[in-house]
């Protein structure tokens, strides 16, 4: 589904990102909106932490800001938690891990 964006990321940079932040799992969550070059316009990942390793807000605006600067483009990041109950088995069935 991603191929074009994940065959192109910095996945050594990306592993020592999440090992850094203790990051246990990270994952598209749905496609890229645009194409410009090696990377989207905007995308969401779905993290989860490491357990007794989940940062508070401050921390992880920090991780959102460093995955935005690391990947090239506008990055959301979710935790499991923060998707609605609704509609949050199909947003973990689809996501696609870029680091497990």
């Amino acid at each position: 589904m991603y191929n074009k964006f994940t065959t192109e990321i910095p996945r050594i940079e990306l592993s020592e990102f999440c090992r850094k932040n203790y990051i246990r799992i990270l994952s598209i969550i749905d496609s890229p909106s645009q194409w410009n070059g090696i990377s989207a316009d905007h995308i969401n990942m779905l993290v989860e932490f490491e357990p007794n390793r989940i940062p508070g807000l401050i921390k992880l605006g920090k991780i959102k800001i460093d995955l935005t600067l690391l990947l090239g483009c506008s990055v959301d990041v979710w935790t499991s938690p923060d998707i609605s109950h609704s509609f949050k088995q199909e947003v973990i069935s689809s996501a696609e891990p870029l680091f497990a």
